[in-house]
């Protein structure tokens, strides 16, 4: 029996050594594999901080993406950790129209030092962010013209004129939205409306978004005041603008054509040539994007005016005088996606607003020298 004890006593404290030695060992994993989590959550969290950091930048000015490619990283420190960062524009975004998708694909490293004498680690962070589709502030096109308040009167007698709400490469709109039933029953009654598709009722329309948009345009510090000195142009293809009119304002030739938003204002009006008025354009004119008549009547006199996109007339709540639209003159209202997109671009770059999207995101992490 003593020798039988001897033998499982032995083996019971050999077995308590391997479970010791086992626990131990387990120990000892656990913490360095906590230890190396953290050092690999540190480095991938640099990582992504040096993408926000890029982001903050690109939003500021698009060309900043160009200047730091995969021959020439963006370097920096975040708190003590290094790391390197560059842009790969998946479209080109020199050539790329603002409406069109544009992704980058953003990759970034950042090196952690290791405890334990070991290698550093490197974490790699790549993110793809999708330009976002326009700015939110500008209210979609509901038709080529718009009454989200009504009006006092219209008059559409004399020369031609057209409102079409048809587009040969967008879907069709109507040539005329209000926000009432009343409103749309006196267009109806009106004999001297030439329109190219129908009046139609959206209860949901009203002014308040539009108003909103003035009043951030006018706040951003990068619209235009157009005055009877102004001499540059109205925008460009490549470059729509956001231009305010008001008093007495003559445009010439060098204004024969613009793209963006145009806010005419306090009962102004448009005329073409035609002396006298707050806004007198001499000969044909084109624009293309969104025109807002603020408390202001239509267009008045002749020539050839066109308008690509939307016109939108609108009263604000402290105006209790009615608008009295009148519409006279070979005018042109075009119903235009392309014209939208200029006004939306127009005031995403006024207001400078976010523009770009994350849609997916992968890390990795390694061991390097």
């Amino acid at each position: 029996m003593g020798r039988a004890m001897l033998i499982i006593c032995s083996a019971a404290l050999i077995s308590i050594g391997f479970i010791s030695i086992s626990t131990s060992n387990q120990g000892r994993m656990l913490t360095e594999n906590t230890v190396d989590y953290a050092e690999f959550t540190m480095a991938k969290n640099t990582a992504h901080t040096a993408i926000q950091m890029a982001m903050q930048e690109i939003n500021k000015d698009d060309t900043w993406m160009t200047t730091y490619d995969k021959d020439n990283p963006w370097t920096g420190n975040i708190e003590g950790r290094n790391f390197e960062l560059y842009i790969d524009a998946l479209n080109d975004v020199s050539s790329n129209n603002y409406w069109d998708d544009d992704s980058l694909r953003i990759v970034s490293r950042a090196t952690q030092p290791i405890s334990g004498g070991k290698d550093s680690l490197q974490a790699e962070v790549v993110t793809v962010f999708l330009k976002g589709r326009f700015s939110g502030l500008v209210p979609d096109f509901g038709g080529a013209l718009q009454f989200p308040t009504g009006f006092g009167s219209i008059d559409a007698s004399g020369n031609a004129h057209s409102i079409d709400g048809s587009a040969d490469h967008c879907e069709d709109k109507p040539a005329i939205v209000t926000s009432d039933e009343a409103t749309k029953d006196s267009l109806d009654s009106n004999s001297d409306l030439n329109l190219d598709g129908e009046v139609a009722v959206d209860s949901t329309l009203n002014y308040e978004p539009t108003d909103e948009l003035i009043e951030r345009l006018k706040n951003s510090g990068n619209a235009i005041t157009v005055d009877s000195d102004y001499s540059g142009t109205l925008g460009t293809e490549e470059e729509p603008g956001v231009f305010f009119l008001k008093g007495d304002v003559k445009l010439t030739g060098q204004q024969s054509e613009g793209y963006g938003i145009m806010v005419i204002q306090d009962k102004s009006y448009m005329s073409y040539d035609s002396a006298g008025t707050s806004v007198d354009i001499r000969g044909n004119f084109e624009f293309n994007g969104l025109v807002i008549f603020e408390n202001a009547s239509l267009f008045e006199g002749k020539g050839t005016p066109t308008i690509n996109g939307s016109v939108l007339v609108g009263q604000t709540s402290d105006n209790e005088d009615p608008i009295d639209i009148k519409l006279a003159g070979n005018i042109e209202i075009n119903y235009d996606c392309d014209g939208e997109n200029y006004a939306k671009q127009a005031a995403a770059d006024a207001v400078e607003q976010n523009r770009y999207t994350k849609v997916v995101s992968s890390e990795g992490t390694k061991y390097i020298n």
